[in-house]
């Protein structure tokens, strides 16, 4: 197609403005002959929604299409707009509706009046601003995350009059230091009135499934760009104008060489680089033309060559998720490290003799009331395991009780921990080096590795070089490359002269990598062996003395065979309790990687990096699409077309019902939905050697849908399958929602999720926001995010073992990693922080001023970070960014500040207690010790005050 395209700007007299062509793919291929042409080119995304489609997971491609088109317009040089014909066949905006808000210092703003501005154009009013399209209006701060920026913009009013614009950073919410003259607010492909958003509002509160984006779209009356633009196709799509064929160039698949210059020696070669190095490589005549150029050509014709060393760039997208889900929410339960399991009910202002300060609220059983300062958050924690607790009394010591109890369980988990630890250390193992063939082995893979991928190879390969035994988890969300890591290790293994076995979970998943590494590792001379309950294998690999592979399920642990050098482990926590004891026996003494799709917590990773190393991959495979993600009632149209749209494409679907005794008939009905459908019909009951011979004909397309429970939730690995569609998806966890989502998409086939609910009246608040959060964050990696809480307690089971699922119930997860690191780094002998108790009774105005932070879960979140402050450095820092953030501290939030300030040098000074009645102070210290202090007066400021200046004045 590039042969085509420069053909045709070459030669045609005017080309016109639009080139329509089949996807992104094609649209890049050809920005890269226009650009290298001197044309400046915009490319809108591939937009794939249909008419009245739920927008929430597209949100991306409107971000995109109203920021190119706008540059677009703007652009007043040479200019060609590209654009796949799925989306120029939808309405579009015009310049008229992408006209920019200019902002400036000096500027007087009606805060009312740019609140309905950005509202009207599509932005949403947000507590934090993260993502783009997102604002969040303060007190005497604005930010807004405008579409021209990659980074959000916080504008500062003195009164009504903007006293400075600046950058900030999304991941501290501070400021950057250069400031702006001006900045320009971009709409989300239009501006709506008043009266249109209110009234587009109003259809979305009558349906709870319903979003802004979607009714806005299809409600705006957008131009018809095939009607308003010159416009030419790369072929016939039905709508005219298609591109002349090429007549003089050709399309080439070229691998530069210095035997390839030498064959062309007689022709005029135009080489492209990035930069002056790449020349080097290669030795060449007088023939070539270098040619700095960060373009991608490789077309020819009979007297000309235009050759590119470059290779496509893909950049990474990270993406932040608009919710946050270990957040304090009301009604959550919580955990006291002093009385247990309560309810979080909010934050209340309490007046005390006059003097008010905010109290955290927990109620314990018997309707009982916990009032905590919010100077004490640092004893709370989140309630997370997998039941719902009963309370605890308060006044009683039980749960004093129940922690010494698990206290010496705990001692004796991180004294097995800390005894295999130390036996690893102790072990000699052989060293694995890289082979000399790897470069060769590393590029047949037919793809560069991520930036995460290259990090966990090296680590990995360092890990490797050692004569100490590696223990690394390796952990990255459903698709992200995994296996690609583990293959580089095993390369190495056995090219090193050593055996490599590979554990997996299931059968299933035993004759995927099987064939995986069958066709990576084969070309090398590497022999790969299978050994499952249905291949007797057995013999032959024992018999076998060469360097091999064994991909396994737990029949691997009846080998007996000598010279393993690395075990890699996926999913280690679907092994049973002995087996993993086994596992454990035969490890030790070899190299070890783990792999889990879970990501593990940080919490648990410091709790045992005393065990095991760690490595993440974050980012996505270059060519990996987003998977669009749909919430919608149960509809016999809604599914027989969504059937239909992935046969057109020539794919496959799963389809997930998740109850066996009625699969049959949901068989039935969509048979006669759907008459000629192909249905493959699985769940746990079927036997599993059948199973397996049914997924394999499934993967040769003998079938078109897969029926079945959620036994697909991990193992499936189906290039062809890319549209899944889960029935009574309410009924789901996120984790399990976010799994199953993850089974489509996993080439570069864009992936669609259906979650179906019966009708939007059975639907709960609670699922609700989980399947809508789940539709707004369906971008790749967003699992860690979206299942924090699930992934929490399946990453403590992966490294800590089922047999401890039991204490993790009683204290709750959080509490439990705690008391576990306390203990695991006595045993290593590290300085332990014993817990200062301490007392504020300072009647004084104190609290984070909801003027300043209306939001009650933001407010909680800065009470903690505040909390958590150790010293007076890091409180002075975070009252610095709280300024940056929220404005000038009101008197009340000085005062808290100072109330911490207080805190932390009395800690440091041995002091337990302080408290005043009217001017008069009492200082209490860890062996009973008063100090007295009278200030000038009963005014919270000389109290405060007089405090400070004694504690101060202490060496």
């Amino acid at each position: 197609m590039q042969a085509k395209f420069y053909e045709y700007l070459t030669t045609c007299k005017k080309s016109a403005d639009l080139i329509i062509c089949e996807d992104l793919n094609e649209a890049k291929s050809l920005r890269e002959v226009s650009e290298f042409l001197g044309f400046t080119t915009f490319i809108l995304p591939d937009f794939r929604a249909t008419s009245e489609d739920d927008l929430r997971s597209f949100r991306s491609e409107l971000f995109e299409i109203s920021l190119n088109l706008s540059n677009y317009y703007e652009c007043k040089s040479k200019k060609i707009l590209i654009s796949p014909i799925n989306t120029i066949l939808k309405p579009l905006p015009s310049a008229k509706n992408l006209e920019c808000k200019k902002l400036s210092f000096a500027d007087t703003i009606d805060i009312k009046a740019l609140g309905e501005y950005l509202l009207c154009c599509g932005y949403n009013a947000v507590d934090i601003v993260q993502s783009p399209g997102e604002f969040c209006i303060k007190h005497e701060k604005i930010d807004i995350f405008s579409l021209k920026y990659e980074n959000p913009i916080r504008i500062v009013l003195f009164d009504t009059e903007i006293e400075s614009i600046k950058f900030f950073d999304t991941t501290n919410q501070l400021s950057l230091k250069d400031e702006l003259n001006e900045c320009l607010i971009l709409p989300i492909i239009s501006q709506v009135s008043k009266d249109e958003f209110d009234e587009i509002s109003d259809t979305v509160k009558e349906d709870a499934l319903l979003d802004y984006e979607s009714v806005f779209y299809w409600h705006l009356n957008l131009q018809d760009y095939l009607k308003t633009f010159s416009y030419t196709c790369t072929k016939n799509y039905g709508i005219n104008n298609e591109m002349p064929e090429a007549k003089i160039y050709t399309d080439l698949i070229v691998k530069p060489s210095d035997d390839f210059f030498t064959l062309n020696a007689n022709k005029k070669i135009k080489l492209l680089a990035s930069h002056e190095n790449k020349f080097l490589e290669y030795k060449f005549g007088t023939n070539v033309e270098k040619i700095i150029s960060p373009s991608v050509i490789n077309i020819g014709s009979q007297d000309e060559l235009i050759i590119s060393l470059n290779k496509y760039y893909k950049k990474d997208k990270k993406y932040k998720a608009s919710i946050v889900l270990n957040e304090l929410n009301k009604d959550d339960f919580v955990v006291h490290e002093r009385y247990g399991v309560g309810k979080f009910l909010g934050l209340e202002l309490i007046t005390t003799e006059g003097k008010a300060q905010e109290f955290i609220v927990i109620e314990y059983e018997n309707n009982d009331k916990l009032l905590l300062p919010t100077s004490s958050l640092y004893l709370l924690d989140k309630y997370i395991a997998s039941s719902i607790p009963t309370l605890d009394r308060l006044g009683k010591n039980t749960f004093i009780k129940l922690k010494d109890k698990l206290k010496t369980k705990l001692l004796a988990i991180a004294g097995a921990i800390s005894e295999l630890a130390a036996k690893r250390q102790l072990i000699v193992t052989k060293a694995i080096k890289k082979p000399l063939e790897y470069e060769i082995f590393k590029a047949s893979a037919g793809f560069s590795l991520t930036i995460d991928q290259e990090k966990a190879v090296d680590d990995i390969f360092a890990d490797l070089a050692k004569t100490t035994p590696m223990d690394r988890l390796l952990s990255a969300d459903v698709g992200f490359g995994k296996t690609e890591v583990a293959m580089h290790a095993i390369f190495a293994c056995v090219k090193n002269g050593l055996n490599a076995l590979f554990f997996v979970p299931t059968t299933l998943l035993c004759s995927q990598h099987y064939k995986t590494l069958k066709n990576r590792l084969e070309p090398f001379g590497i022999n790969i062996f299978r050994l499952d309950r249905f291949s007797n294998t057995k013999k032959q690999i024992e018999a076998t003395k060469e360097p091999k592979v064994i991909v396994g399920t737990h029949a691997l642990l009846s080998l007996n065979i000598d010279n393993v050098g690395l075990i890699v482990i996926d999913e280690e926590h679907k092994f049973g309790v002995k087996q993993k004891e086994k596992l454990k026996e035969i490890s030790i003494k070899a190299h070890q990687l783990s792999m889990s799709a879970t990501p593990i917590p940080r919490t648990l990773n410091q709790a045992l990096s005393t065990l095991k190393t760690y490595s993440q991959i974050l980012t996505p495979p270059s060519e990996r699409e987003d998977i669009k993600t749909f919430v919608k009632v149960s509809d016999d149209a809604l599914i027989k077309e969504v059937i239909a749209r992935e046969l057109r494409r020539g794919g496959q679907i799963f389809y997930i019902h998740n109850h066996i005794a009625s699969i049959e008939h949901k068989k039935r009905y969509l048979e006669e939905l759907y008459p000629r459908l192909r249905i493959l019909v699985l769940h746990s009951q079927i036997n599993a050697k059948i199973a397996e011979e049914k997924m394999m004909e499934y993967e040769d397309k003998k079938y078109d849908l897969l029926l079945c429970t959620s036994i697909v939730e991990s193992g499936i690995d189906l290039a062809n399958a890319n549209t899944i569609i889960v029935e009574k998806a309410n009924h789901f966890g996120m984790a399990d929602l976010h799994q199953l989502r993850g089974r489509v998409g996993r080439s570069k086939t864009q992936g669609f999720c259906y979650f179906l609910i019966d009708s939007e009246e059975s639907l709960s608040e609670d699922s609700r926001k989980r399947l809508l959060s789940l539709a707004s964050n369906s971008y790749l990696g967003s699992g860690s995010t979206l299942a924090q809480m699930d992934l929490e307690i399946r990453g403590g089971g992966n490294l800590l073992g089922a047999e401890q699922s039991g204490h993790i119930e009683q204290l709750g997860y959080a509490l439990y990693i705690k008391m576990l690191e306390a203990e695991l780094n006595r045993l290593s002998k590290k300085d332990i922080e014993t817990e200062q108790k301490f007392e504020q009774k300072l009647l004084v105005n104190a609290y984070i001023s909801d003027t300043l932070v209306p939001d009650d879960k933001l407010r909680l979140s800065l009470y903690r970070s505040v909390s958590e402050c150790k010293n007076i450095v890091d409180l002075n820092n975070l009252q610095d960014s709280f300024v940056d953030r929220f404005g000038k501290l009101d008197g009340f939030t000085k005062n808290y500040f100072s109330l911490m300030a207080i805190k932390i040098l009395c800690l440091k000074h041995g002091f337990c207690e302080v408290s005043n009645y009217e001017q008069n102070i009492k200082l209490l210290d860890t062996k009973d010790n008063r100090v007295i202090l009278k200030a000038p007066s009963k005014n919270d400021l000389d109290i405060i005050n007089t405090i400070l200046e004694y504690l101060n004045s202490l060496k």
